[in-house]
């Protein structure tokens, strides 16, 4: 019998109702649908170490096209050449936070929400604003614009100068008095968000302040999270807020906020203390447009794949614990996803053939109810049986001999078997088989429905097509 393995992480507010978590694995459907099943689970990539700029944390990234990678590791405000050569330009006054990093094809200005600095391919200034909190920073049609913390007021710069800024050339986003919380481009629109609605303003080329509020059109919908309004695709992504509440993740389409979060993340996202220091980046890779989602103070990572509309979640694996995963900002950068270190100075690339986080262990998990959805549990079922379909012998390290963990609940996942291990399959094994026997019947005075899980920390490529169980 098939057991309903492929599908997203959805763990409900009650895991008796749904209790499915996918960490480190990413679903891919078959587009033909002539696969051997509808869709599988690839190994989410691992991080290969490209260089290492001062002690970090890596705050911001940005590539000026046809030029540096531009970083800020701590304090410091680095060029990284596409040899991974890196030079310090110059010192913020901040060294934690995030920073927006923009260029306008000679000179790069970083806002760390205290200072603006720029450096103009000779020397690195601090920028003398006529206003205070330089918050998120973006450029459209020569001009730099910055919100100013804690307002409604954003500013723009001189045509193609990032040193210069006026104090007259200011706009107000006064659709309603919510301040401006960070700023979107896209389509050459600026979109401006607000603690509870956002606004969309043009380049109408007016005189000074050369922008203008797009007529018509205003958002119900403001953002939780400065730092995790990225673009994506065609649409700009965002964690919501509005005056009915917080913690939704929406995708712009046209002019509409579509919901992309689930109720599952929306229950994870509620039990945080704080949303509002989310990080967000995107990325595009392998025929997948991903959006990933940090929450540093919760230490939770999560991903959702555009592609398949499909949630997992990413993380770190240190002393037998998951954490958020390590990348802190993003910048595609000499054909790489270079991704920044929350805890080093360190920028790794992304790696779909690499199996570890930097030589350290990754672990992935998926969990799924052993019955389908809606099938009746309410007499004990006895399980002879489970067996795992997925690529064995392939890319095992010489002389190794990988495993695979299952464990299981008969109660909604509140209490959980011992561990049960079962052969990964040594090189050149390519038809182990991955089975695991005698696994117990549920009972009506322990639970009625089970839930299967496996995981594994070997540097192994995970390809997981699918599972069968034995069941009476």
């Amino acid at each position: 019998m098939k057991t309903p393995f492929l599908g997203s992480a959805y763990s409900s507010r009650s895991t008796n109702l749904a209790g499915q978590r996918c960490i480190n694995l990413y679903p891919e459907l078959i587009e033909t649908k002539e696969g051997k099943e509808v869709g599988g689970f690839y190994g989410v990539p691992g991080l290969d170490l490209l260089t290492t700029l001062g002690n970090g944390p890596i705050r911001g990234e940005h590539t000026m096209q046809g030029g540096n990678l531009y970083v800020v590791s701590g304090s410091g405000l680095y060029a990284v050449t596409a040899g991974w050569a890196g030079a310090l330009l110059g010192t913020l006054q901040t060294a934690s936070g995030p920073v927006s990093i923009i260029d306008n094809g000679s000179q790069v200005a970083v806002f760390d929400g205290v200072a603006g600095y720029c450096w103009n391919g000779t020397s690195f200034v601090t920028l003398s604003l006529p206003f205070t909190g330089p918050m998120v920073a973006n450029y459209q049609d020569g001009f730099g614009i910055v919100n100013a913390l804690g307002t409604g007021y954003w500013y723009q710069s001189n045509y193609k100068d990032l040193i210069t800024w006026q104090a007259l050339n200011f706009g107000t986003a006064d659709g309603k008095p919510d301040p401006i919380v960070g700023l979107g481009d896209i389509h050459r629109e600026v979109w401006l968000f607000g603690t509870s609605s956002t606004e969309v303003w043009i380049n109408a080329g007016n005189s000074g302040f050369a922008f203008q509020r797009l007529t018509g059109v205003f958002i119900e919908t403001g953002c939780a999270a400065p730092w995790s309004i990225c673009k994506m695709g065609e649409g700009l992504v965002w964690l919501g807020q509005s005056d009915g509440g917080q913690g939704v993740v929406y995708l712009s389409k046209g002019y509409q906020p579509q919901r992309i979060s689930t109720h599952a993340i929306e229950a994870a996202l509620k039990g945080y203390a704080t949303i509002a220091d989310a990080i967000g980046y995107s990325y595009q890779d392998a025929g997948h447009t991903f959006y990933v989602l940090t929450f540093p103070t919760a230490n939770v990572t999560w991903c959702y794949d555009a592609t398949t509309g499909l949630w997992h979640q990413r993380a770190g694996f240190s002393a037998g614990q998951f954490t958020r995963h390590a990348g802190n900002a993003y910048a595609f950068f000499n054909g790489l996803h270079v991704i920044g270190d929350y805890a080093s100075g360190n920028l790794y690339s992304f790696n779909l053939e690499n199996y570890t986080d930097n030589g350290l262990p990754r672990k992935w998990v998926r969990s799924w109810r052993a019955l389908p959805s809606g099938k009746a549990v309410d007499k004990p079922i006895r399980f002879d049986s489970l067996r795992l379909d997925l690529e064995t012998g392939i890319t095992v390290p010489a002389g190794t001999n990988p495993q695979i963990v299952l464990r299981w609940s008969d109660d909604g996942g509140h209490k959980w078997s011992n561990e049960h291990l079962a052969a990964w399959g040594t090189t050149g094994a390519t038809a182990q088989r991955v089975k695991w026997n005698r696994l117990g019947s549920t009972r009506r005075n322990s639970g009625l429905d089970r839930i299967f899980e496996v995981s594994s920390s070997d540097p192994v490529r995970a390809a997981l097509i699918g599972a069968e169980m034995e069941a009476s």
